[in-house]
């Protein structure tokens, strides 16, 4: 058998150092891709339960969202312009504890039902305001 001799490249340290960082940003690069595209989906999952909860738990019969349902409470889509997340839990969860005077039932929703609706919720934080003479509790 033939001896091979064996044949030791000469790398360049700065050709080295600029491949290095290309794996790098790219690395980096497709992380952040892969994190956006699972986290959208989730979310817009979460919003879209949040939505179908509030309609078939009967939200509706007392809250409006934007436009439909009824009178008695304050319009869905105007709490997050006054009322926190965790409050918002809490007081979906148990409104007495919140506030003693509610005459909102305690919900019958799990956890993370709640938390569906009050992330649906929330998308509307930006774009509304309360409605005049609704005030926090």
């Amino acid at each position: 058998m033939r001896d091979i001799p064996h044949v030791s490249p000469r790398v360049n340290p700065d050709v080295s150092r600029r491949f290095g960082a290309a794996i790098l940003c790219t690395t980096v690069t497709t992380a952040l891709a892969l994190a956006a595209v699972v986290t959208a989906p989730a979310t817009a999952r979460a919003e879209a339960n949040g939505k179908t909860l509030i309609e078939r738990k009967g939200c509706l019969d007392c809250h409006s969202l934007m436009g439909r349902g009824g009178s008695a409470g304050p319009p869905l889509q105007a709490t997050p312009s006054w009322s926190p997340p965790d409050r918002m839990r809490q007081y979906i969860k148990d409104p007495r504890s919140v506030n003693p005077g509610s005459i909102m039932p305690a919900s019958s929703m799990t956890d993370d039902e709640i938390g569906a609706v009050v992330d649906f919720l929330q998308s509307f934080k930006d774009s509304a305001k309360a409605p005049e003479g609704w005030k926090p509790e």
